[in-house]
C-alpha cells in the first residue's frame, strides 16, 4: 500500500518527498482512475515529468479491494466512498416514489425508503463514487465489455477524425490488453499490454446443481444452443457457452446474442487489476520513472495566462488542497480539519480525469462553462462553453428479484446473457446476469439481505434513446461542495427504452417458468417488479415500475467530444478543451453517448488514445 504522498519515494525507500521539492511538472493529471492513471504512467514512460493527483488514499493491497466478489463491500467502504445524491427527473413527486430514496435524519444517520422520520432531510438517489488510487476500477464489478463498433464510429463521424473508428480503437484494445483466458495469439486480443483480463472457465459446472438447471433454462430461452429442450443440453455444451468470448473479433459481434463468459479486469490469479497496479508495476520496472503520485490531493483552482490578446487563455499553474477527506462528499469529511494549499506550475498541459461529476465541476469553477451559470456564482468567464455539465447520460438498469422455494445450492459463477429486443436499433441491447443475492440498485448500506433463497436477474439496457438529457450544475463556488446532478431519465423517445426493458423483465420471468418442476426450488415468489406469480402484473404496470425504480452507476457525457463547430461540444477529437490552451479531459465525461454496457474498458482505451494524441502533438510518439 502506498502511504507517502510521493509513490516513488516509498518504493525507493529514500524517505524523500519529491512532490514537495518539485515546483513544476510538464504534465499534471488530476484523477487516477482508468482515464488518468494509465495516462500519467504512459506520459512518464515517454520521459516527461508528471504529477498525478489523487483525492483519496491507496488501498490496492487491501484484500477487500483485491477480490472482485467483494465489490459491494468495497463500494460501501467509507475509506474510499464519495456519497453523491442525484435526481432522476425534475418532478418532485416522481422522485418521492423512488423506493430507495435517501434521507438524512435529525441524528445524522441515513434513512432509506418512502416513509422518512419527522425532520429528515431529503438527500436524493444514492450514487457512490470511489476516491482512491485506481478510481472506480477499485470498487466496481470489474466487467470488461467492448462497446459496439457504432459507439466508436459515431465519434469518428461527428468529429471527422478517423482515428476514432472502431477498427483503430480495436488496435488500442489489443495494445493495452494482457489476456489470461485465451490462447496466446488469439485474434482480436492482446497478450503483452498492461490491462489484465480474465474470465471464469466454467469449472463450477461439475459441482453446480441449481446453477446448472438455471443455466440450462437461460441457454434454451436465449437460443444459445439448438437443442429443443433445456434437459437436452449437455454439460459440455454449457461449458462451451460460459467460455464464449464476449469481446471477440467476429464481424457481427455486436449482433451476437445468448450466453457468454463474463470478462473482468483481473489478473491470472483472479485478483482485481486497476490503474493502481499499473502505477506500482511501472515503478517496479523503473524506479527512476519521472512520475510523482500525490495522494489525498484535491484540485481547487487553475491559474490562467491571459496576457496575450491574440491567443486563448492558457493553463499556467494549479492549486490543490493537501489533506484527507477534503471533499464534502467524503463521509469522513470534517469541516474543522485543516488542509494545506499547494501550488504547482504546469509546463506543458493539465489533464483533468475526475469523472463525469467532478470534471465539469472543476471546469466550471475555473471559468469554463455556460456563461449565465458562471455569472450566477460570480465566477470569471474564461471560455463560454454551454455544453460543460450538459449531456449527462447513463445506461438504464433494472432487474427481476424473486425468492425460491428453498435456498439455492451450487449456484455457480459469473456469466452473461445478451439479448436483442424488438426495440433494438440493430445491435444487442440488453446485458443481464443471474445472481444469488439481492441487487436492486444503490443506497447507503445496499443491498437488502434476502437470504440464500434469493434469485436476482439484473440487466443493463445499452444504447438508450432517452439518455443524455441530464446535467451537472454548481450549487456554489465552493470547490469542496458536490454539484447538483439530475439525470432526467426517460425523457424524449423513452417508449422504446421502456419496451426494451420490459422484454428483459419478461425474459427473466420466463427463465423461472422453464425450470423443471422437480428442481425443488420452484415455485418462485417474485417480489419485484411484479408480486407473487406475476399474473396480475400488466405490461404497463411493469413499465411504470421500471420508469420509477430504474437505477444506474456509469455516468458519462458531461464534457463531450464533438465537432468543434457544435456549440454544445466541449472537446475536440484530441481531448482538448475548446477556447483555452494546454487543457484536456480524459475520462468517461468525454463520451457523447454511453459507451456499451460498462464504461471502464472504453475509458482504459481512451486513456491510451489520449497518450498517443498528446505525445504526437509534441512530436514524441
Amino acid at each position: 500500500m502506498l502511504t507517502s504522498v510521493a509513490v516513488s519515494s516509498l518504493i525507493l525507500g529514500l524517505g524523500v518527498n519529491y512532490a514537495a521539492g518539485q515546483s513544476s511538472f510538464e504534465y499534471i493529471v488530476v484523477g487516477s482512475g482508468p482515464g488518468g492513471g494509465p495516462l500519467a504512467v504512459d506520459l512518464a514512460k515517454a520521459g516527461h515529468s508528471v504529477l498525478l493527483l489523487e483525492a483519496g488514499s491507496d488501498l490496492s493491497d487491501d484484500p477487500l479491494y483485491q477480490d472482485i466478489n467483494k465489490a459491494t463491500a468495497a463500494s460501501n467502504d467509507p475509506r474510499t466512498r464519495w456519497d453523491f445524491f442525484v435526481k432522476h427527473s425534475d418532478d418532485p413527486e416522481r422522485e418521492l416514489k423512488y423506493k430507495h430514496m435517501t434521507w438524512r435524519t435529525t441524528n445524522g444517520s441515513f434513512y432509506v425508503g418512502l416513509d422518512p422520520p419527522e425532520g429528515a432531510e431529503q438527500l436524493g438517489i444514492y450514487y457512490p463514487r470511489a476516491a482512491t488510487l485506481g478510481g472506480c476500477a477499485m470498487h466496481n464489478a470489474a466487467v470488461l465489455h467492448l462497446p459496439s463498433d457504432e459507439n466508436w464510429n459515431y465519434i469518428a463521424g461527428i468529429t471527422g477524425d478517423e482515428s476514432w473508428k472502431a477498427s483503430e480503437m480495436k488496435k488500442i484494445f489489443e495494445e493495452i490488453e494482457n489476456c489470461h483466458y485465451l490462447e496466446n495469439g488469439t485474434a482480436g486480443h492482446g497478450f503483452s499490454g498492461y490491462l489484465d483480463s480474465n474470465q471464469d472457465h466454467g469449472a463450477w459446472l461439475s459441482n453446480a446443481t441449481d446453477g446448472t438447471a438455471l443455466l440450462k433454462s437461460i441457454a434454451e430461452l436465449s437460443g444459445s444452443v439448438e437443442n429443443s429442450t433445456g434437459s437436452a443440453i449437455s454439460e459440455a455444451e454449457l461449458k462451451t457457452l460460459v467460455n464464449r468470448d464476449i469481446n471477440g473479433p467476429e464481424p457481427d459481434r455486436d449482433q451476437l446474442t445468448g450466453v457468454f463468459g463474463m470478462a473482468t479486469h483481473t489478473d491470472a490469479a483472479g485478483h482485481r487489476f486497476s490503474p493502481a497496479n499499473y502505477i506500482r508495476r511501472a515503478f517496479e520496472e523503473n524506479p527512476d520513472l519521472p512520475l510523482v503520485v500525490e495522494l489525498n490531493a484535491y484540485l481547487t483552482n487553475i491559474e490562467w495566462d491571459q496576457l496575450s490578446d491574440f491567443e486563448p487563455p492558457s493553463v499556467m499553474s494549479i492549486n490543490y488542497a493537501a489533506g484527507p477527506s477534503a471533499y464534502k462528499a467524503d463521509p469522513r469529511h470534517d469541516p474543522s480539519q485543516n488542509t494545506t494549499t499547494v501550488f504547482k506550475w504546469v509546463a506543458k498541459e493539465l489533464i483533468i480525469a475526475g469523472g463525469a461529476f467532478n470534471t465539469p465541476q472543476i471546469l466550471k469553477l475555473n471559468g469554463i462553462g455556460p456563461v449565465e451559470e458562471l455569472k450566477k456564482h460570480n465566477i470569471t468567464v474564461v471560455s463560454d462553453l454551454p455544453g460543460v455539465g450538459e449531456n449527462l447520460g447513463d445506461n438504464y438498469e433494472g432487474g427481476v428479484l424473486s425468492l425460491a422455494a428453498k435456498p439455492l445450492v451450487g449456484f455457480g459463477d459469473r456469466y452473461v446473457v445478451q439479448l436483442k429486443t424488438s426495440a433494438s436499433q440493430g445491435n444487442r441491447d440488453i446485458f443481464l446476469w443471474p445472481l444469488n443475492s439481492g441487487f436492486e440498485g444503490f443506497w447507503p448500506g445496499y443491498p437488502d439481505n434476502y437470504g440464500s433463497n434469493v434469485l436476482t436477474i439484473p440487466f443493463v439496457h445499452m444504447d438508450p434513446r432517452s439518455s443524455n438529457e441530464g446535467s451537472v450544475t454548481l450549487r456554489s463556488a465552493d470547490p469542496f461542495e458536490p454539484p447538483e446532478i439530475n439525470f432526467r431519465f426517460f425523457g424524449n423517445d423513452s417508449d422504446k427504452d421502456l419496451q426494451a426493458m420490459l422484454e428483459a423483465v419478461k425474459f427473466a420471468q420466463k427463465v423461472k417458468d422453464l425450470l423443471p418442476g422437480n428442481s425443488s426450488f420452484t415455485p418462485f415468489d417474485e417480489l419485484h417488479p411484479c408480486t407473487g406469480d406475476g399474473s396480475d402484473c400488466t405490461d404497463e404496470a411493469i413499465k411504470e415500475y421500471l420508469k420509477l425504480q430504474a437505477y444506474s452507476h456509469h455516468a458519462s457525457g458531461t464534457c463531450a467530444i464533438g465537432n468543434v463547430s457544435d456549440l454544445m461540444s466541449v472537446l475536440d477529437s484530441r481531448f482538448r478543451v475548446k477556447g483555452v490552451n494546454r487543457l484536456r479531459v480524459v475520462d468517461a465525461s468525454v463520451f457523447p453517448k454511453p459507451p456499451g454496457a460498462f464504461p471502464v474498458l472504453p475509458t482504459f482505451m481512451i486513456s491510451k488514445k489520449a497518450a498517443k494524441d498528446i505525445l504526437e502533438d509534441y512530436g514524441k510518439w
